[in-house]
């Protein structure tokens, strides 16, 4: 679904829940008249029964919505720039889009990135893929950059992404949110599991926004490298 078909959907779902709210307070008013003067029998229920048929709507409405959300494709849209900003990781030129992404979505969205850059085969470009803290601290990056050249150099036929789940940190009203995902890529001679530690949002430290921890493992489930910012600075 693309952002008008969304927009327009969204118009319609508030619509729905307007004449919902109203149909709510006119069958609480109605119910307290039929109560207190024993009178309106008929409009009361009348107004209940289309008052649950509205609210049944929109109901479903909003699932749909939420729904079709999280299938607008952005994945393969080459004009998006992921980038930093106030402490997070920006996903889409739209931060209505990001503000409802599902957790699963924006690691799609990052795996869709790290994937195109690690086939650029280019050094300074995969280099980017890390956080800052990563690259100032860890010594075998280089090492780490080289081998997924090495395996894009092997033409990659397919990959696929996984969740493995996400850490928050919480304090003051801030958070820190780390995802962990692995990425399974196929190519013309080998498979690989590559995993991944992603800092999305840190408010606290910006530097640690990026990949912080990097685990390359060939089909035997074997270590090849492991990337590692054991001594990151949190910031709190």
């Amino acid at each position: 679904m693309d952002l008008i078909t969304f927009g327009i959907s969204g118009i319609l779902t508030v619509v729905v829940s307007l004449i919902s709210i109203i149909l709510i307070i006119l069958t609480i008013v109605f119910g307290i008249i039929r109560a207190i003067k024993k009178k309106f029998k008929k409009t009361f229920i009348i107004l209940l029964i289309i008052t649950i048929l509205f609210v049944i709507i929109d109901f479903f409405a909003i699932n749909n919505l939420i729904k079709n959300f999280n299938e607008i494709d952005i994945n393969n849209d080459k004009s998006i720039n992921i980038r930093q900003e106030d402490g997070k990781m920006i996903l889409s030129n739209n931060p209505i889009e990001q503000l409802f992404m599902s957790d699963d979505k924006k690691i799609e969205v990052i795996c869709n990135d790290i994937m195109n850059k690690i086939e650029t085969e280019d050094y300074e470009t995969i280099k980017n893929i890390f956080s800052i803290d990563m690259i100032n601290n860890v010594q075998n990056l280089d090492e780490g950059i080289n081998k997924l050249i090495e395996i894009s150099n092997e033409n990659i036929t397919d990959f696929k992404s996984q969740s493995n789940g996400s850490e928050t940190h919480w304090d003051n009203g801030k958070h820190r949110t780390t995802y962990r995902f692995s990425i399974d890529i196929t190519t013309n001679s080998a498979k690989y599991s590559i995993g991944f530690e992603y800092d999305y949002e840190n408010p606290f430290n910006n530097k640690t926004l990026g990949v912080n921890r990097i685990v390359i493992l060939d089909e035997n489930k074997d270590i090849l490298i492991l990337l590692d910012n054991e001594n990151i600075n949190k910031g709190y």
